[in-house]
């Protein structure tokens, strides 16, 4: 750390000295209609000095002289020179650019003008995301991009935060979209925002078909920062905060713990176990009240982020150095994670001919854990599961005297557990030359490659854990330990054929694109993947007013069984620019229409993010067959269509677009389809190809920018929604598969992919004659309990009356942003919104399933719970009764389901701009951020937007888990140049 402070501080210094020159040249850059252009670029001609404009567009610059050429340049307008000739306040207007840099779409292996695309992608603003201070870039696209979904699940240092879906979710496998990197398949948890270009999503068929077998659930197109000729900078960007939960359970005190552990025993026919002078003792404090949750988060966890970009270049090439150090403190002393990335972009041109794009990526990553709970969270589901009569010490004065309850005591494990160090490092080379035949053709190659390494370390010293006399009960013993994970080595071979061309005078324009590819994935513990592909793609504009785009992709994969290894995805699309047509010239003439385009396209595209080797048979040690082979195994076919219209008018203050589409996959992979067994064996399964889904819906966005005096405002917003429906769970249409993974799951035709299956509820039973009376009900049921439907009659309850009772997935989903500046002063507020949701209120986040336990000394209810409880007083409560040990009523149905819908305030940020400070800091600002403080909800659990996580480190089980935060950051951004 004190290195990468230092190495700022030469720097600082080496710049400043640098930049001290003479003459300073001032002046304002407007466009046409007299806007203020902020962040433009301005560079003496023939030197490496220049100037960033301000929020208000002004500029100033050291010159050795007041006779020089000025280059004026900025994203969406034409670059200007202008002769100086004297030193005065200059008045510069831009006119803007046919196709700025932002109206140029990164799909892959080549770039199109936005205008002469036909398909549906969007891009992200990054401009805007470089401005808050993420941890995760995933954290980026909640409420940013219609159609796609970022549902928060953890705040736990070191895990990934939530998983990124676009357009609903299609697949039993992993559903998380293709992420490309500089033309490298990378993660998206690598990167700092600071250090990307632009970021393209693809969301149908049409433009996701270019990777083919890969691009059903979406693709994410990233292209990162370059160095820019003539012009030697430094941006840095660092920020620090604290982190504060949002979703903490309220646990009922030590008093009333008491009267509910007696009132649940009372009801079952149990002696109790709390007297009248105990509850009393613990209501005058004589017992104490421990919030164990409270009691295992002693600190606060910070984050500190720091990240600089060093750019220039001249004569044959540039280059950018991006580094970043990233930590974040857990809520006590043994959890958090650090990480130090550095990134290094460099272009090499030769004569106009050739040209090299040679990038190195180089990670360390590290965060630690406590030993017994190396999942981060096992730390606070045993502290959920502690009662508050139970002390975290014994009253005498023996030092760490803890009391272990059933060889339990979350504080101990913090201070005596011992820790476990996870550390990860990356690199990567990426090299993508290329030679220019010609203006229009080219040819291209890229070689990339990635190593992953990962080892973890756990250490604990010895310590006794006396009992209440000072005699050892159980021992700590000493621990160093130390191993090797799972190596990944990733080699991509690339060759492409790229040709541009104006034909007809200008009036079309043709983009082709044709390559193959071979990638190779090699595991250390002897798992190896290979595939192959041949792709090609033609964009035609004619006259500026109709697009066609044709893409086909044939790709291999190692995977999939002998002879399924290959597939062919094709896709088309076509598109009318209604604003270049004749009868609509005055509209545009006028500035009341810029532009009207409508979008319709079609492809086929694939799923292969499986495992390797599930078509094969697996024996066991004793010969038996444990998984059947299967010589038909295939990857995941997905069938698209997607309409769309885009719309800017009024001058452009206004933009609108909208889109329809149809998702339809089919062959969907489950491998473990259960199998008759064979001799011999108990259980077999197998992999197969299996079920169809459709996800069909609709996304609308809008934004207003406009100018109100010394103003600058814009308002956005998106709504969406997505329907996901099983068309056939079997072989056949009315086949049902029965999940063998999950017994709350289960397929037939109708339902969603992911549904939550259980009992229809009928009230609680009222008292012994409602039970003795009713003859559908479940073994050992009393007064307070759920009461289930006997939907086929037959006077039994069983999983036969089991049925669908909805889906997890977010419906109606919404944004809202605006966004101010005034003079220096910028002001930025991001709201996101779910408007229907179903949310299953898990464990004890609902009810007291461990109230009791086997012992009778584990876990307390929430006060909400609690409050809302059956009691013969109160026969039509929100909950059934209290009880102890097992209970019929913990079976999922929907007594347990609550309204998870939400408002969140995402992002709420202020920030002020100095132009100058000293003589080399331009353009500083400094801004305070808040993010997820403020939510509005009726969800009765804690936090509406874990809801639905039912797998890996973010699994939501509602028995605890490391809590969600808000964070509160101060930080500064500022260019030395």
């Amino acid at each position: 750390m004190r290195g990468f402070l230092l190495f700022f501080v030469m720097v600082c210094s080496f710049i400043g000295a640098y930049a001290q020159t003479s003459l300073t040249l001032t002046g304002i850059v407007k466009d046409n209609i007299n806007r203020p252009v902020p962040n433009a670029s301005i560079l003496i001609k023939g030197t490496n000095i220049g100037a960033e404009t301000d929020a208000g567009g002004n500029f100033d610059i050291k010159s050795n002289s007041s006779n020089v050429i000025l280059i004026i340049s900025a994203v969406g307008y034409e670059t200007q020179e202008v002769p100086v000739k004297e030193n005065k306040k200059l008045n510069i207007i831009l006119a803007e650019s046919n196709v700025g840099i932002d109206e140029v779409i990164v799909m892959g292996y080549n770039s199109v003008d936005k205008q002469h695309v036909a398909s549906s992608v969007a891009q992200l603003n990054m401009e805007q995301a470089k401005t808050r201070p993420f941890l995760k870039m995933q954290q980026a696209f909640s409420g940013t991009i219609p159609g796609v979904t970022m549902l928060q699940g953890t705040s736990l240092p070191g895990s990934t935060f939530g998983g990124i879906n676009i357009r609903g979710i299609s697949t039993l496998q992993n559903a998380d979209p293709l992420v490309i990197v500089d033309g490298m398949e990378q993660s998206i948890e690598d990167l700092d925002p600071n250090q990307i270009k632009s970021l393209t999503v693809l969301k149908d068929a049409a433009s996701a078909a270019m990777y083919g077998s890969r691009g059903a659930n979406g693709v994410i197109i990233i292209e990162t920062e370059r160095g820019t000729t003539g012009q030697f900078k430094v941006n840095i960007n660092a920020w620090s905060g604290f982190n504060k939960p949002v979703d903490l359970p309220e646990f009922v005190n030590a008093a009333d713990y008491m009267r509910l552990n007696n009132e649940g025993r009372t009801y079952q026919g149990q002696n109790t176990l709390y007297s009248d002078e105990d509850i009393q003792k613990a209501v005058s404090g004589a017992i104490k009240t421990v919030d164990w949750v409270k009691e295992v988060m002693p600190k606060t966890s910070m984050v500190h982020n720091q990240s600089a970009n060093i750019s220039g270049g001249g004569g044959v090439g540039t280059f950018n150095l991006m580094l970043g150090h990233l930590q974040e403190t857990g809520l006590n002393a043994v959890e958090g994670s650090q990480k130090y990335s550095a990134r290094f972009n460099t272009n090499i041109n030769i004569a106009n001919k050739f040209s090299l794009l040679a990038d190195f990526y180089v990670k360390k990553y590290q965060y630690d854990r406590l030993l017994d709970n190396d999942d981060g969270h096992g730390l606070y589901k045993i502290a959920w599961r502690m009662n508050p009569t139970q002390q975290v010490y014994y009253d005498t004065d023996l030092p760490e005297h803890y009391i272990l309850h059933n060889d339990l005591n979350p504080v101990a494990r913090i201070n005596r557990g011992g820790i476990k160090n996870y550390m990860s490092d990356q690199s990567t080379i990426n090299l993508r030359p290329r030679y220019n035949i010609n203006s229009k053709l080219n040819v291209e190659g890229n070689i990339s490659y990635m190593i992953s390494k990962s080892a973890n370390k756990r250490a604990r010293k010895t310590f006794k854990y006396l009992d209440i006399t000072g005699k050892p009960i159980s021992i700590a013993t000493n621990l160093v330990e130390a191993s090797q994970g799972v190596s990944e080595s990733q080699l991509t071979a690339r060759a492409l054929v790229n040709y541009t061309d104006d034909l007809r005078d200008g009036q079309d324009k043709i983009y082709f694109t044709a390559g193959t590819e071979v990638m190779n994935y090699t595991y250390t513990d002897y798992r190896e993947v290979s595939k192959a592909s041949f792709f090609g793609k033609l964009n035609y504009s004619f006259d500026n007013r109709y697009i066609l785009e044709a893409t086909a992709r044939a790709d291999g994969s190692s995977k999939f069984a002998p002879k399924h290894k290959w597939g062919f995805f094709p896709s088309a699309a076509i598109a009318w620019n209604a604003h270049n047509e004749s009868f609509l010239a005055d509209l545009k003439n006028s500035g009341a229409l810029s532009n009207l385009k409508i979008r319709a396209s079609y492809g086929l595209i694939g799923n292969e993010n499986v495992d390797p080797y599930l078509w094969e048979e697996i024996v066991n040690q004793y010969g038996w067959t444990m998984r059947v082979p299967n010589y038909e195994f295939s990857w995941e076919k997905q069938k698209q269509w997607n309409i769309g219209l885009d719309l800017s008018t009024l001058k452009d203050r206004l933009s609108f677009t909208a889109e329809v589409y149809d998702k339809f996959s089919y062959d969907l992979i489950y491998d473990l389809f259960p199998v008759p067994p064979l001799t011999g064996s108990h259980t077999l399964t197998t992999a197969v190809n299996i079920g169809e889904v459709r996800n069909k819906g609709y996304e609308l966005s809008a934004k207003w920018s406009d100018k109100i005096g010394n103003v600058n405002y814009s308002i956005g917003g998106s709504f969406f929604d997505n329907k996901n429906e099983v068309l056939k769970a079997g072989h056949n249409p009315t086949d049902t598969l029965i999940f063998s993974d999950t017994n709350d799951k289960i397929w037939y035709k109708g339902i969603t992919l992911d549904n939550y299956y259980g009992f229809e509820s009928n009230g609680f039973f009222r008292d012994a004659d409602d039970v003795n009376n009713t003859s559908a009900k479940m073994a050992n049921t009393l007064p307070g309990d759920i009461k289930y439907v006997d939907q086929n009659g037959d006077g039994i309850i069983n999983d036969a009356d089991r049925v669908n009772l909805g889906d997890p997935f977010p419906h109606l989903n919404y944004s809202i942003s605006l966004d101010l500046s005034y003079k220096n002063w910028d002001f930025s507020v991001l709201g996101q919104g779910v408007g229907r949701r179903l949310g299953w209120i898990r464990g004890q986040e609902g009810f007291p399933v461990l109230v009791d336990n086997a012992t009778n000394a584990l876990g307390a209810p929430m006060q909400y719970y609690a409050d809302n409880r059956w009691t013969p007083d109160t026969p039509n409560s929100r909950f059934p009764r209290v009880w102890t040990g097992t209970s019929t009523n913990t079976y999922l149905s929907d007594v347990w389901l609550s309204d998870a819908s939400y408002f969140r305030i995402k992002m709420i940020q202020l920030g002020y701009t100095v132009k100058n400070i000293g003589k080399s800091f331009k353009n500083t600002r400094f801004y305070i951020n808040i993010q997820d403080a403020i939510t509005f909800t009726k969800w009765e659990g804690l936090e509406p937007e874990r809801v639905g996580i039912t797998t890996g480190p973010e699994k939501y089980d509602g028995n605890g888990s490391y809590p969600r935060m808000a964070t509160y950051t101060f930080g500064i951004k500022t260019s030395i140049f």
